[in-house]
């Protein structure tokens, strides 16, 4: 009953606020999924991108037809190989090699490759076979001068973290400890990023006892307070537990990417267009500030919203509904106008 309260009580504020645009908006991408019957073509897709900003994409998978639609663009592309593949590719060097050269040699001039995502939340099931196919694909990037691409892995809050609260008790599960030391020690020694899955969505629904304002950027004083930080709102604290569990590991500086994050509209009593509005603008403008977190003040976050479209072939429930664009390629809810888009790219392209 006091969650609906709260829902109802911010419905009205939320369908007021208005969109703030930052300087660094360049740093906000989308997450571009497939699992759908009814998805517009890649090209049109292609065109929604550019029409609203969206500079960067991520995908599950470096499919053919929707990487060939992104040549020539100024759309920054970032793909994974699925989880079922990485047993093969860990055992064989030529699988990984041919890979290689069917998705990232051969498109890799046709627009910029941010990151190449070894495992989708593959930890804990497949820890062990992530670090030495990210030793084989770095060597390739390297024989072939292209330093630019980074590689890294979609780790999931509850798979990796064993300690979460406070922040400052991060800290890896025993179960994946070594495998994650091995990774961090390569991401830090590459300049790396370890691209992190936070949906406070999550949190909120299933852990109890957190306000729906602190769940959506609405805190407007510290409902967290650790080793003298101040928390106003979970995302921070999530992703802080992660940069502690990080520190602890005493493996050099690795940053984090938000591999994917977002709200959904449907699926519970907390999945409202509204709401979900309200997270994902105020998530844009968070990271578009440049203040980091507490734990890593004024350093910039790249993220990820889930999703481009709802996907009808996801498993029934909120999966299906985190797109800010039907497939109809019109908002489901108004993330930011296309004049405002306009001024970001112009502001994008210079940062």
């Amino acid at each position: 009953m006091a969650k609906v309260v709260q829902i109802v009580f911010l419905m009205a504020s939320i369908l007021m606020a208005a969109t703030v645009v930052g300087a660094y908006d360049i740093l906000l991408g989308a997450y571009y999924g497939l699992v759908g019957d009814n998805l517009p073509p890649p090209w049109k897709v292609v065109q929604l991108c550019e029409q609203y900003n969206i500079r960067r994409v991520r995908l599950d998978v470096p499919d053919v037809d929707v990487l060939t639609a992104f040549r020539g663009g100024a759309i920054d592309v970032s793909f994974g190989i699925p989880n079922n593949m990485l047993t093969d590719l860990a055992n064989n060097k030529g699988l990984v090699e041919e890979w290689f050269n069917t998705y990232v040699k051969t498109f890799v001039d046709d627009f910029r490759i941010n990151y190449i995502i070894v495992g989708d939340k593959a930890i804990p099931s497949h820890a062990n076979f992530i670090l030495p196919i990210m030793m084989s694909l770095q060597d390739l990037l390297n024989a072939n001068y292209l330093g630019q691409v980074k590689l890294t892995t979609l780790v999931g809050y509850n798979a990796a973290l064993v300690s979460k609260d406070p922040p400052s008790s991060g800290t890896f599960d025993p179960t994946v400890r070594e495998s994650m030391r091995g990774i961090l020690k390569f991401l830090a020694e590459e300049g790396s990023a370890l691209m992190v899955s936070v949906f406070p969505h999550q949190k909120y629904e299933f852990n109890g006892g957190i306000s729906l304002n602190y769940a959506i950027f609405n805190e407007t004083n510290p409902v967290v307070q650790d080793e003298g930080l101040e928390y106003y709102n979970l995302f921070d604290a999530m992703v802080d537990a992660f940069y502690a569990a990080i520190e602890k590991e005493m493996v050099g500086e690795v940053n984090i990417v938000v591999g994917e994050t977002g709200w959904p509209t449907c699926g519970d009593i907390s999945g409202t267009q509204a709401i979900a509005k309200e997270y994902n603008n105020k998530f844009k403008s968070h990271i578009s500030s440049g203040n980091g977190t507490p734990r890593k003040p004024n350093v910039y976050l790249e993220g990820f919203i889930q999703s481009i479209f709802n996907e009808d072939k996801k498993p029934e429930g909120d999966s299906q509904c985190y797109g800010m664009f039907d497939v109809n390629m019109k908002p489901i809810y108004p993330l930011f106008s296309t004049a405002t888009a306009e001024n970001m790219f112009m502001s994008g392209k210079k940062n």
